[in-house]
């Protein structure tokens, strides 16, 4: 079988969830995985059980240690010489710089999926330009980009990143909810006085849960038996948490920040309403997981979060508006009989469109067309 390298840096969140999928599943499309990736990542347990190799590097995120960098690519090139892949799949921004680099070293072709162009987002003109700038460097020196969905191939074509015909769409997937995964208890004590409105994510700027700490107090006088929560960490905690002191509602019972225990399923399955207020996403698996389980979603219009959440399902407000924010969660946690339809049309849509068997087919199917033109 052809083997393929999948070069990934995040060791968390929707990236590493992504490779971790298509990579438990690329043997039955007939392709052999090795991964390439950061010292430690949430996915190796699993990928160790399935016997996929794991090689290790010291990828970091940003670029302030070059000569890091510099030997992490010296030792991505000593790899691909050595093991002679048939493709390079590269995850993530970094992983695409670095992987790509050493890729066309050795004359390896290339995949490249960004998960989020790293000029988007709310970053400095200079820092904007800078990664514009790499990505249409390196951009001359792949074989196609993989985009997960359509506005991301949208902002390659407007930022003629590569040509359209190397240009490629295959949503992101998730696996079917768990339904054997024990609701989470802090969050099901929450629902027992009210229903419960919830964010499941990093606690990271891309994130913007902020703007959803400033709408509780406009949740909770409208709908006073409401509850909201956030489930997660992240380099923002301590910040977080002070700015809900700052509002008080940090003494709210109603309101409580929590820890998150995988699988994603056992928070979703204790909520009656999922949050993503992020200022800027690709196409967030967390939405996708939310479908899954049947839970209905209020998100924020950005990328292709669209692409996703429809009105069958869920509503869309603009970014960093808590006033927009607070009024779509009043409407859904006021209205048990919209969220229960929303909830079938969840899980239809999920079903339908959003299958990690799917996302690996296609991908599978993109391989070949790769190194079959």
């Amino acid at each position: 079988m052809p083997r393929v390298l999948l070069v990934f840096e995040p060791p968390d969140g929707g990236v590493a969830d992504n490779v971790m999928q298509i990579a438990l599943r690329l043997r039955d499309h007939g392709f052999e995985p090795e991964l390439a990736g950061p010292m430690d990542a949430m996915i190796y347990p699993a990928i160790e059980r399935a016997g996929i190799p794991i090689w290790r590097f010291p990828f970091e995120r940003g670029y302030g240690r070059p000569l890091r960098d510099a030997a992490a690519v010296r030792r991505l090139i000593g790899l691909l010489r050595a093991r002679h892949y048939a493709l390079v799949h590269c995850h993530s921004a970094k992983a695409g710089v670095l992987g790509r680099l050493a890729a066309r070293a050795t004359g390896a072709p290339t995949l490249y999926s960004p998960h989020c162009f790293p000029f988007v987002g709310d970053f400095s003109e200079r820092r904007r330009l800078f990664a514009l700038g790499v990505e249409r460097a390196l951009g001359r020196l792949t074989t196609g980009i993989l985009c997960v969905c359509e506005d991301e191939r949208r902002l390659a074509l407007d930022h003629r990143l590569q040509r359209r015909s190397a240009l490629h769409l295959v949503y992101n997937g998730c696996s079917p909810c768990e339904e054997d995964a024990e609701p989470d208890r802090a969050l099901e004590r929450m629902r027992a006085g009210g229903p419960v409105a919830a964010a499941v994510t990093v606690l990271r700027a891309q994130k913007s849960v902020d703007v959803l700490l400033d709408a509780v107090p406009l949740v909770l006088e409208r709908i006073p038996d409401a509850r909201i929560a956030v489930v997660g960490d992240g380099p923002l905690r301590a910040e977080l948490h002070a700015h809900a002191a700052r509002i008080g509602i940090d003494r709210d019972e109603r309101f409580a920040f929590l820890p998150f225990a995988a699988p994603a399923a056992r928070h979703l399955k204790a909520m009656d309403v999922y949050v993503l207020p992020s200022s800027w996403e690709a196409f967030p698996i967390g939405a996708l997981e939310a479908l899954a389980c049947g839970v209905p979603q209020v998100a924020t219009a950005v990328g292709g979060t669209g692409e996703a959440v429809v009105p069958s399902t869920g509503l869309l407000v603009p970014k960093r508006d808590p006033a927009a924010l607070a009024k779509a969660l009043c409407e859904l946690l006021a209205d048990p009989e919209r969220r229960q339809a929303m909830a079938r049309a969840s899980r239809e849509r999920h079903a339908e469109h959003f299958g990690v068997d799917r996302m690996a087919a296609q991908t599978a199917l993109l391989y070949r067309s790769v190194l079959q033109p």
